[in-house]
């Protein structure tokens, strides 16, 4: 179903989404909204009692046809509508456990593109990538579908195998199998450089279990052996927004993490404290860095505690969040716009790096290049130990 066929859907709401709508809503403003609604609840009522196949009829499909068609409608591709069994797949992708080819995508412009692709997994040991534009799943093209169609194509059952049509950024294509797996992601990792005097330190997703596993790491590091840390968020396309402030308040002492704008105002996130010892660091971003990872790299850079290397970051700034809106159907709505710090706007910008790399390649030399020239500073910089 594509764009202008989804939108059909919007005159499809039945009297039962209808009531959940007006009853939030009191007095004059309830019988406003009753009367916008009108032509919706006659537009259902006219299908019910004239449409030629009635057996036909699937009432919770009308529902969900209507939903997705009023998401379908806002300006950002965030937004999306779940059964019961297609939330509970939503959250064990949030938490880095399901079956698939292991990338997140995202449709917008009739386009579908990798956002961010996951180690060891299908996507990456077959060198897809942040940029990759999907053409076609199964020899069906991906430009008439919609965000679902395509995420439904590319899932199925483990060991099943999918074909998938892409073109790289360098306008190259290629038609590529992959294997479906069970993947299970690691929150974080860490590698020490350097003669161990560099802890790198790789952030795949932010979920329940990030901030305590990283943690973990800090725990385990000889600090004062140490020059610096690089944090690795490339391909990081985010994840729960309590994570990402946990996660961010382990680099930043104290102050303003993040601000978030929304229907109901403002509001500020602050560093929960950080007992780790401020040493030079530098966060690795390209455009594979989303939504959560953006926030946490943002904000280290805002409050002075590192620098960001790499390529311009992917541009998510919106929070969503997840509401019941009756029969079991769970939608995802953007509900704020967050800011770093410093009041930058991170949606459809993204975070431009202080030192640039080219590729991927480059990003670690540069990154160790700039710890090994801070050696012995405390973040911010002219901050003295004791």
């Amino acid at each position: 179903m594509n764009k202008i066929s989804r939108s059909k859907w919007v005159f499809l709401i039945p009297v039962v989404l209808l009531v959940c709508l007006t009853t939030q809503v009191p007095g004059e403003d309830r019988r406003s909204v009753n009367e916008e609604l009108k032509p919706v609840r006659e537009a259902y009522e006219l299908i019910l009692s004239n449409y030629y196949d009635s057996e036909s009829i699937d009432k919770e499909e009308l529902i969900r046809g209507a939903i997705e068609g009023m998401l379908n409608q806002l300006p950002d591709e965030y937004n999306d509508v779940y059964s019961k069994k297609e939330y509970k797949e939503y959250r064990k992708r949030q938490e880095g456990n399901y079956v698939g080819i292991g990338m997140e995508i995202e449709k917008s412009d009739d386009r579908v593109r990798v956002v961010s692709v996951f180690p060891d997994t299908p996507a990456s040991r077959n060198d897809l990538r942040s940029g990759d534009v999907i053409l076609s799943v199964d020899e069906k093209s991906t430009e008439p579908m919609n965000f679902r169609e395509v995420f439904d194509a590319l899932k199925g059952e483990r060991g099943t195998t999918v074909r998938i049509t892409i073109r790289h950024p360098d306008d190259s294509e290629e038609t590529i199998s992959l294997i479906r797996e069970k993947i299970e992601i690691t929150p974080v990792e860490l590698t020490l450089l350097e003669d161990d005097k560099i802890a790198l330190i790789d952030i795949n997703l932010f979920n329940q279990q990030t901030a305590q596993e990283l943690e973990k790491v800090f725990n385990s590091i000889e600090s004062e052996k140490l020059s610096g840390y690089v944090l690795d968020l490339r391909n990081n396309s985010g994840g729960l927004l309590n994570s990402a402030i946990k996660v961010a308040s382990q680099f930043v002492d104290s102050g303003l993490i993040t601000k978030t704008v929304g229907r109901d105002g403002v509001r500020k996130y602050e560093s929960r404290g950080n007992s780790n010892p401020n040493l030079p660091l530098v966060v690795l971003i390209n455009d594979g860095t989303a939504s959560a990872s953006e926030l946490v790299a943002g904000a280290i850079r805002d409050q002075g505690m590192g620098i960001l290397v790499g390529r311009r970051s992917f541009g998510k700034g919106l929070v969503q969040t997840t509401h019941n809106v009756g029969r079991g159907i769970r939608v995802k709505l953007s509900s704020a716009e967050y800011l770093t710090p410093g009041g930058s706007r991170l949606n459809e910008k993204g975070l431009t790096p202080d030192i640039k790399s080219e590729d991927r390649s480059g990003d670690l030399t540069r990154a160790i290049e700039w710890i090994k020239e801070n050696r012995g500073q405390l973040m911010p910089p002219g901050k003295e130990e004791g």
